[in-house]
């Protein structure tokens, strides 16, 4: 029987291989990702690496799938403060400086390319997105009980088009002015009357 501490260094080895795996994604994309790469990166030995991950899919995958924990909780709702103010709080989110590094932006181009190379990312990136553009509509929906679900999920899938239009054009250098009106049109789109 192993003790409950026990868990928390395998906790923190597997955090830094996905770490790892995710900087590499955004440095070099899925060519430069290989279980030496990683294990190299997240100064573990290669042995490690492939005890916790079958191969390199598994490893993606993984990693995938902390950035969907990672999105999900962006739009959770939060018991205490008013529906409006938590909505607002969410859509200002997507724009706080660590989404808008160069590495940060780089890492969500790739996740994108992969969803559309792999069959398996493409199911995780898929069901990320409707877990999020979910999340977000019921942050719209208690914010507006008066809408359906059906326009809530609407307008919750319009308010990522424009989310992921910030991040892909902030690559560009887009500017905090522009930044914060596209946020501004996000709380148009999700509080319209």
């Amino acid at each position: 029987m192993t003790s409950l501490s026990a868990g928390a260094p395998d906790k923190d080895r597997q955090e830094r291989i996905l770490d790892a795996v995710l900087s590499l994604l955004a440095q070099q994309g899925i060519s430069g990702v290989s279980m030496r790469a990683v294990a190299r990166e997240a100064g573990v030995a290669l042995g490690l690496v492939n005890y916790y991950f079958d191969d390199k899919t598994s490893l993606i995958s993984a990693a995938l799938r902390r950035i969907e924990e990672q999105d999900a909780a962006l739009v959770e709702l939060t018991p205490g403060a008013s529906p409006e103010r938590q909505l607002r709080a969410a859509l200002r989110r997507v724009v706080a400086p660590e989404f808008l590094t160069t590495e940060y932006l780089s890492l969500r181009l790739q996740l994108w390319s992969l969803a559309q190379a792999h069959e398996e990312f493409a199911q995780i990136n898929t069901a990320a997105q409707k877990r999020y553009r979910d999340g977000l509509a019921a942050l719209i929906r208690a914010a507006r009980p008066d809408l359906s679900r059906g326009e809530c999920r609407k307008r919750a899938a319009d308010v990522d088009v424009v989310q992921n239009g910030m991040w892909l054009t902030a690559l560009l250098g887009l500017d905090k002015a522009s930044l914060r009106r596209a946020v501004a049109r996000c709380e148009e789109i999700a509080l319209a009357p």
